[in-house]
C-alpha cells in the first residue's frame, strides 16, 4: 500500500540525510533475547545507533513485507555517512552487510546461536538452514565477529573454523530491579509459584515442566510465553494440564520481571540455549534458579555456582534439584554479583562502542 511505501521511503530517507554511527539489525524478532539485546545497544551505546529496520517501519509495514516487497530497495541503498553496520541473526541483513563492507564499511557480526536438530523435531525447517548457511558461510567474512558465549566461540573454531571474540548478552539490570511482585500478584492473584518462561518450541522443551508440575502436585506452577494453552500443549506435547499449572500468555520483559519477583523459583528446560537472558535476569533478583545441562544455561550459571543444574529429560533429578535450590540460601547473593560483574550492559556496551569506534582491542576467553 502506499502507506507502506512512504514510511519505508521516510525511512531510508532518514538513514541517507542523517545517518548514524552505527546501523543494528535485522529488528526483526517480536520476542525474546535478540530483540531485547539489539535494543539494548540502541538504548546503551554512547554512539548513534539506529535500528533497520526502525520501530516504526516494523509496526507500519512489518517484516514480512520488508522482505519481501522491500528487499530490492533496501539492497539498493548505500548507507553513505554511516560508519558501522552490525548483523544479528536474519540472513536478509546479513548479506547486505558483507555488500556494504565489500564497498568499504566496518562490519561488526554477533553470533547468537545456530540452529541445531533440537530446535524442530530431529529436523530443520528450510528457513533454519538458511539462517544457519548465511551465519555458517557469510558472517565469517565480517570485520569482528563476536560470539556472545564462551561454549559457542569455541565451537565455531572447533567445527567450522570461524574465529570470534566472547562479548556477552547484557541485561538490562535497572530493569530487574524495578521489578514489583505485588504487580504481578494483583495481576494474577498469585505469588510464591515456580515460574517457566518461554514459548511452545521443541527447543524451550514446555513440556518437562508440565511432568514436574504432575511430579509435585503440592505446588503451584506457571508458564509464561507465546503459543502456550491447554489445548496446545495436549495436542503438541499428548500431554494433560494438571489441575497445579496456570497457563498466561506473553507478557511484557517488565512484566515477566514481576513474575520472576513474585515466584518462588526459575526453571528452564531448553534443550539449547545461546547464553539465556531470562535466566540473568532471575539472577539479578536473586532467585533460585534450575537448568538444565546444556551449554549455555550452565556457563551463565556459573556451572552450578550460581544456579543448580539438572539431567535434561530426567524428571525425577528435575524435582528433586528444584526442591534443592528453593532450599539452598547461598547461591542468590553469588548469582547477583557474577551478573553485575559480567553480563551487566553496563559493563558490556563500553567494550562494544571500542569495537563500534575502530580500536583495536581484543576480546578473549577468560
Amino acid at each position: 500500500t502506499k502507506k507502506w511505501k512512504g514510511t519505508f521511503d521516510e525511512w531510508l530517507d532518514h538513514l541517507a540525510t542523517r545517518p548514524p554511527d552505527v546501523l543494528v539489525g535485522a529488528n526483526f524478532a517480536t520476542y525474546g533475547g535478540v530483540r531485547h539485546h539489539i535494543q539494548a545497544i540502541q538504548h546503551y551505546s554512547s554512539m548513534n545507533v539506529a535500528l533497520a529496520p526502525s520501530e516504526k517501519v516494523m509496526q507500519v509495514v512489518g517484516a514480512h513485507h520488508v522482505t519481501h516487497d522491500f528487499h530490492e530497495r533496501f539492497s539498493a541503498f548505500t548507507a553513505k555517512g554511516i560508519q558501522v553496520v552490525h548483523s544479528h541473526v536474519f540472513p536478509w541483513f546479513i548479506e547486505w552487510c558483507h555488500e556494504r563492507q565489500k564497498e568499504g564499511m566496518r562490519w561488526v557480526h554477533t553470533y547468537h546461536l545456530n540452529y541445531y536438530p533440537e530446535h524442530g523435531l530431529g529436523t530443520l525447517e528450510p528457513w533454519q538452514e538458511e539462517i544457519n548457511a548465511a551465519l555458517l558461510e557469510v558472517a565469517r567474512h565480517a570485520d569482528v565477529r563476536l560470539s556472545v558465549s564462551k561454549w559457542q566461540a569455541e565451537e565455531l573454531l572447533r567445527e567450522h573454523g570461524i574465529e570470534t571474540q566472547y562479548l556477552p548478552n547484557g541485561v538490562d539490570v535497572a530493569l530487574c530491579d524495578a521489578a514489583d511482585a505485588s504487580r504481578c500478584f494483583k495481576k494474577t492473584g498469585m505469588r510464591n509459584f515456580f515460574l517457566w518462561v518461554g514459548r511452545n518450541d521443541p527447543v524451550k522443551n514446555p513440556v518437562e515442566f508440565v511432568r514436574l508440575a504432575e511430579r509435585l502436585p503440592e505446588y503451584e506452577f506457571v508458564m509464561i510465553g507465546g503459543g502456550l494453552c491447554n489445548a496446545a500443549l495436549q495436542a503438541d506435547w499428548w500431554t494433560e494440564v494438571p489441575k497445579n499449572l496456570r497457563i498466561i500468555g506473553p507478557l511484557s520483559q517488565a512484566e515477566v520481571q514481576d513474575a520472576i519477583a513474585a515466584c518462588s523459583v526459575l526453571v528452564v528446560t531448553s534443550k539449547r540455549e545461546g547464553l539465556p537472558t531470562l535466566v540473568m535476569e532471575a539472577m539479578v533478583q536473586q532467585k533460585p534458579v534450575v537448568v538444565p545441562n546444556e551449554a549455555g544455561c550452565m556457563e551463565v550459571s556459573g556451572h552450578g555456582e550460581a544456579g543448580v543444574i539438572y539431567e535434561l529429560g530426567n524428571v525425577d533429578d528435575l524435582a528433586d534439584k528444584t526442591l534443592e535450590a528453593i532450599a539452598d540460601k547461598t547461591r542468590g547473593e553469588r548469582a547477583r554479583k557474577r551478573v553485575l560483574s559480567e553480563y551487566d550492559w553496563r559493563v558490556i556496551i563500553p567494550k562494544l562502542d571500542a569495537i563500534y569506534r575502530g580500536e583495536n582491542i581484543k576480546l578473549t576467553l577468560p
